[in-house]
């Protein structure tokens, strides 16, 4: 009964445009709340996430009458975005399509459809990287896949370039994993290539990252970018595949199926019109995709401070003129800091 009540669900989220799915009873993480805690004491904890480690862990904090967990995976996979162009920034590769906030809820709602004619359901809720939720515990507790040294999820054959989501549902499901659920899968014995990779030093250990060091963190936080860390943005414009790029698993990983993540503005993009871009124009040419929660400000001290990088003396004219103009002082400050890289 419970397989076919399984192999029946499964069908039903592949056709939605789902590639992995897990199911566990809705209950707490525990294993996951001392690695949280290390975290604060570290100084190592998101400041931009839930601060109180203990609800994070706990499905039911989310909806109350949760009695199982369903935990998805879609490959964004689009292939190797090569060289970054003169003049251009390099966007990594979840950003690439259509902002996976809206697809994955859409996809979600013909899985709540079934579930209610089907099991019963009358409570569900969404989850897509957007609530106070551990995402990555919650896959791996299920089984959904492992945990990488570099911090990602690694759902097989899929590799880390997977987005997750949950759905807590008020209905008793059975349990099930694709794979083993306790240290069946794992990286390779003694690889630590995205360790040595990481520009910034950001993963510290297998698994132990320090977020303030991430230049994925880096590129999409408010305020100034630390000094420190400009030289080593290098070419990136939103966001830092190295740590994925790098990883042996993610290479041999399949192409994904999903046209909807296949690249609308990258995975290149040109800088020098950035700099004037106007908030109608950056929402009609970036407000579908992930990057643009932050604003065209953000992007914009973004792609000064990779001009600056690169040195390219077309750039120079374009960035004396950002530097004294901009209406944003964090643009200025940006601009300014990339016209002292020329001297």
């Amino acid at each position: 009964m419970s397989r076919r009540v399984v192999a029946q669900l499964g069908e039903v989220i592949r056709e939605a445009g789902f590639d992995a799915f897990a199911l566990m009873p809705a209950r707490p993480v525990e294993r996951m709340l001392p690695l949280l805690r290390q975290a604060q004491e570290e100084g190592r904890y998101p400041d931009f996430v839930e601060q109180d480690a203990a609800k994070r862990i706990d499905p039911k904090n989310l909806q109350g009458s949760a009695k199982t967990v369903l935990t998805l995976a879609v490959s964004y996979n689009s292939g190797d975005p090569g060289p970054t162009p003169p003049l251009h920034g390099t966007i990594a590769r979840y950003a690439w399509g259509l902002d996976y906030h809206r697809v994955l809820p859409e996809r979600m709602e013909q899985v709540i459809s079934y579930l209610r004619q089907e099991h019963g359901a009358r409570e569900c809720t969404k989850a897509v990287d957007t609530t106070f939720l551990v995402d990555r515990a919650l896959a791996v507790e299920a089984g959904l896949g492992f945990p990488g040294s570099n911090c990602a999820v690694y759902v097989p054959p899929f590799g880390s370039w997977v987005f997750l989501a949950e759905l807590l549902v008020d209905v008793e499901l059975p349990a099930f994993s694709p794979g083993p659920t306790q240290g069946g899968w794992a990286c390779p014995a003694n690889c630590d290539r995205c360790l040595r990779a990481c520009p910034t030093g950001a993963l510290l250990s297998p698994g132990r990252i320090k977020p303030q060091r991430c230049l994925s963190y880096l590129t999409q936080m408010s305020g100034s970018i630390p000094l420190e860390f400009r030289r080593k943005l290098g070419s990136r414009l939103w966001g830092c595949d190295t740590c994925q790029q790098v990883c042996p698993l993610n290479q041999q990983a399949p192409l994904t199926r999903h046209l909807e993540f296949a690249p609308l503005v990258g995975p290149h993009v040109p800088l020098l019109p950035l700099l004037e871009l106007s908030g109608r124009e950056f929402k009609e040419q970036f407000g579908h995709t992930a990057l643009s929660w932050r604003g065209k400000n953000i992007l914009q001290r973004n792609a000064c401070l990779i001009l600056g990088n690169r040195r390219e003396e077309a750039a120079l004219p374009a960035l004396q003129k950002t530097a004294q103009r901009h209406p944003s002082p964090l643009v200025r400050e940006a601009a300014a800091w990339a016209v002292e890289q020329f001297a």
